[in-house]
Formats: structure tokens, C-alpha cells, sequence
């Protein structure tokens, strides 16, 4: 049986891997759609999108369904005014934004790939990805560690280490490379790579600290 957002949020609460990945794949493909017909622009729709999926992890009360127990008026909701936020910074004439108007149709769907990988647990996943990093050189694992696990810029990244910006760049590409290799072709794509791997990092630091308490 279909899962509810509603009972997603719940099992997310308590730190449940598999029903993330099921909220995340649900929606991603339409949110992203929804966020980059308005913005115009790839890394901005990225920042926008990433930020909201921070704020389902962190702050998941917030997040309201409706009587179906669907989250998506909510979702979309939030965007609209992110996006608000986006031209307003912009100086541009937010006036023209509207949650009604876009070109690129929102169609939720399901996968069978994550239906699957919840049922023969998601830990696989990350045991794969913690393979492919314990095998880098050292500074490897620090840029990797940086940029994704600590979500450090590559301009800090780069003062920290002493690198060049074009270098932790091209030691990042060359570790997303590998773990790509090993990933289902659906998360081949690096938008999709970035925001798993950020979002996983800070789900697991959320669930360590459920254990904990």
C-alpha cells in the first residue's frame, strides 16, 4: 500500500532513511520543475529545493498535509514564497511570479527502484558510498567530507585545505564519478547526486541523536 505523506513525515521524524528517500523521489522531479519554470536558474533552484528538503528534516512539524495527508499544497506553498524571496533579493518585480504560471507540468509518480531499496534497507546505500571514500587519498576524503558532509562552499572549502578552487572541484567530480558508477541511473545526474548525499548526511546526524536521547 501507497504510503501518505502524512505517515512519511512521521517515520522521517524518527529518523527513518527509507521513507525520505520514498518523500524525496516522490516529489523531487515536479518540485524541481515547479522551482526552475519561475527561477530561470539551475543553481538557484538547486539552493531553493535543497533548503526546503533541510527544513523537512529539521524541522518536520512544520510541514502540513491536508485531508488526503497529501504535503504537496504545502510544498508548493513554500516555494512560491521562496521564490518571492529569490527575485526580491534579485531587485527584480516579483509581481510576475505566480504559483499558477508554468510551462513545465507537475506530475508526481513513484518509482519501483525505492519501493525496493526501502524494503531491502537503505544502508546499503551509504555502505557503498563510505567504500568508495575510504578508498580516496587523504585529501580527497577531506574535500568530500567538506563539501558534502559539512556542506562547506569550494571557496572555503579551498582556504581551509590550501587548495586551489579548480582542484577541490575536480577532486569532488572525481569521487560523485565513482560512487555514480555505482548508483541506480535515476541519481547519475548531479543535482540529484549533491541533494542526496547533503540531505542523507544530516538525516543520519538527526537519527544518531534520537539514539542518543
Amino acid at each position: 500500500m501507497k504510503l501518505t505523506d502524512h505517515t512519511l513525515l512521521n517515520k522521517i521524524k524518527s529518523g527513518d532513511k527509507p521513507a525520505f528517500m520514498i518523500l524525496y523521489e516522490r516529489y523531487w522531479d515536479s518540485l524541481y520543475g515547479f522551482v526552475f519554470g519561475r527561477t530561470r536558474n539551475k543553481e538557484i533552484a538547486e539552493e531553493i529545493l535543497q533548503n526546503l528538503w533541510i527544513k523537512i528534516l529539521e524541522d518536520t512539524n512544520a510541514i502540513q498535509t491536508d485531508e488526503s495527508e497529501s504535503a504537496k499544497g504545502y510544498l508548493l506553498r513554500y516555494l512560491h514564497y521562496r521564490i518571492i524571496d529569490f527575485y526580491n533579493s534579485s531587485k527584480k518585480n516579483s509581481a510576475t511570479v505566480s504559483i499558477d504560471e508554468s510551462d513545465i507540468p507537475i506530475e508526481i509518480t513513484d518509482t519501483e527502484y525505492f519501493e525496493i531499496l526501502e524494503e531491502s534497507d537503505i544502508s546499503a546505500l551509504f555502505e557503498m558510498i563510505d567504500e568508495v571514500v575510504s578508498q580516496l587519498s587523504a585529501t580527497e576524503r577531506e574535500v568530500f567530507d567538506m563539501r558534502i558532509r559539512k556542506n562547506m562552499s569550494v571557496e572555503d572549502t579551498a582556504k581551509t585545505l590550501g587548495l586551489s578552487s579548480k582542484t577541490v572541484s575536480n577532486k569532488l567530480s572525481k569521487t560523485l564519478g565513482e560512487i555514480r558508477e555505482k548508483l541506480n541511473p535515476d541519481y547519475q545526474s548531479s543535482k540529484k547526486l549533491i541533494s542526496l548525499l547533503v540531505l542523507m548526511e544530516i538525516l543520519a546526524k538527526q537519527a544518531a541523536t534520537l539514539q542518543d536521547m
